[in-house]
């Protein structure tokens, strides 16, 4: 018999607050019903990295971390560096039985001046990251906007603030 996701979400709660593991309480696949799709997430910023390789140019959050302003100082610069290791790292999301992932596409890497021209480079990277995700069976799942903005934008229209940048 299965679980509902209410009941799968209040046991995530339950081990995180116990630093336990679904393998600590004997749970397997079998445990969850057959429509559940386990999976994970990241956003580009904080996951790929490469923040002034291959055409990306400056986003946001680029602008607000090297400001200082995360409390220890970080930017993501590097991040996990999914860019150069997102072969590494479907690898290990199949090793693990995840079976879907959902990344988020930024934006100041896929279209740099914020409209226009695609960048050929940002295309690829998402092009291979999407056939390595395929190739290992993983769902692929998109986020278009991570709150990933390129800078220019943010300097011409203040952001989202403005209607004028749709």
């Amino acid at each position: 018999m299965g679980m509902g996701a209410a009941a799968f979400f209040y046991l995530l709660l339950s081990l995180w607050a116990q630093d336990a593991t679904a393998a600590d309480l004997g749970l397997t696949r079998s445990d969850f019903p057959r429509e559940f799709v386990f999976g994970s997430g990241t956003s580009a910023y904080q996951y790929e990295g490469a923040v002034a390789e291959d055409g990306r140019s400056p986003s946001n959050w680029d602008t607000f971390t090297h400001a200082g302003r995360m409390a220890d100082k970080s930017t993501g610069d590097v991040a996990a560096d999914g860019y150069h290791k997102y072969m590494e790292d479907v690898k290990l999301m199949s090793e693990t039985g995840l079976e879907a992932y959902r990344f988020s596409i930024s934006w100041s890497r896929l279209i740099p001046s914020g409209r226009g021209a695609v960048n050929p480079k940002g295309l690829e990277y998402y092009n291979n990251l999407i056939d390595e995700l395929v190739n290992h069976g993983i769902q692929v799942h998109i986020t278009l906007h991570h709150i990933d903005l390129p800078q220019i934008l943010e300097d011409e229209y203040g952001g989202w603030l403005s209607p004028r940048i749709v």
